[in-house]
């Protein structure tokens, strides 16, 4: 991957319903709330209910925040999808960003290694 790809991360496309919905990478500003939202949401996805994670994803600022953030989907839309494709799409959206933060610390952790000296 290039340092173009890293810097500037195609969003990846999946469907919700019958509507592609592109996961852009997380913003700096929102970068608090993203990691809010998805240590709330990994923390209770193996020891809540289902009707607790919903319960969740419908009072959750910090959730709706992300997800309009970080998807293409309208404040609109997002208020009108039923919980569980909200927590479904927020999982999604933790999976697309995790992948863009490990390409770029790879990255970063190559540029301050430098070069590598060539092997006799």
């Amino acid at each position: 991957m290039s340092d173009l790809q890293i810097l500037f991360p195609k969003p990846e496309v999946v469907m919700v319903g019958r509507r592609p919905v592109h996961i852009l990478p997380v913003k700096l500003r929102h970068f608090e709330q993203f990691g809010e939202a998805s240590i709330q949401l990994l923390a209770m996805l193996g020891n809540f209910s289902a009707e607790e994670i919903y319960a969740y994803a419908k009072r959750s600022g910090a959730l709706g925040l992300v997800l309009r953030e970080c998807t293409s989907l309208s404040w609109w839309s997002l208020r009108r999808l039923p919980a569980p494709a909200a927590v479904q799409l927020m999982i999604y959206v933790v999976r697309v960003n995790s992948s863009f933060f490990g390409q770029a610390l790879v990255a970063a952790r190559s540029a301050l290694d430098g070069p590598t000296p060539p092997s006799n």
